[in-house]
């Protein structure tokens, strides 16, 4: 059981997404809140559930873990000899946060994530058409994790991810929290993730 990392997160959500039944029902609700929040968060088999089941078939999935909005998560992780029909966790590899309105506000959701010590913190969020290293609030989101105490640990591991969604055409484009910047995560091929150089800072 090894640790998500930004980019196998941001290619396993980018190949699930563009299955073209779910794709099509993405697009179709992209203004429906209710219904778009169900079919990522919290329908049978929703995205983030058919995305942990792609990262790794061992990671499990739970939504709604204590105000978060799902948490990724090994057997292991479970704390042995609870209630029945409870679940505590003593690990978490991947939190999960998705916001519609992609605004200042965006603030509550990082700082939860930063409080949580998970091995992965992600958000999905939709901010309007345009460049990605240009978007209000970038700076001001960049310096709470920059000033936290966590701001070492997630340079060096890179297990920050923004994932910014775009509905025409539908695409995920993903930055990742270094201390000199956010970078952006390049797709070059179907199978593999890298850093473009130079990227978004």
């Amino acid at each position: 059981m090894k640790n998500t990392g930004a980019r196998e997160f941001l290619q396993a959500w980018r190949q699930i997404t563009s299955q073209l039944e779910l794709e099509k029902q993405l697009l179709d609700n992209w203004t429906n809140l209710e219904k778009y929040t169900a079919l990522i968060q919290e329908d049978v088999d929703c995205v983030i559930d058919r995305v942990a089941k792609k990262l790794n078939s061992e990671l499990k999935c739970y939504n709604e873990y204590y105000c978060t909005d799902a948490v990724l998560f090994f057997e292991n992780d479970l704390v042995p000899e609870t209630k029945t029909g409870t679940t505590w966790l003593r690990g978490i590899n991947v939190t999960f946060e998705h916001e519609h309105i992609y605004n200042k506000r965006l603030y509550e959701e990082i700082s939860h994530l930063l409080i949580l010590h998970s091995a992965l913190s992600v958000i999905v969020t939709y901010p309007p058409p345009g460049d990605v290293k240009n978007l209000e609030h970038l700076p001001y989101f960049h310096s709470l994790i920059k000033d936290s105490r966590r701001a070492k640990e997630l340079d060096e591991k890179e297990n920050f991810l923004l994932i910014f969604g775009y509905r025409s055409p539908l695409q995920w484009k993903g930055l990742i929290f270094k201390n000199d910047g956010w970078k952006e995560i390049v797709v070059t091929n179907p199978t593999e993730v890298a850093i473009a150089p130079g990227a978004a800072k």
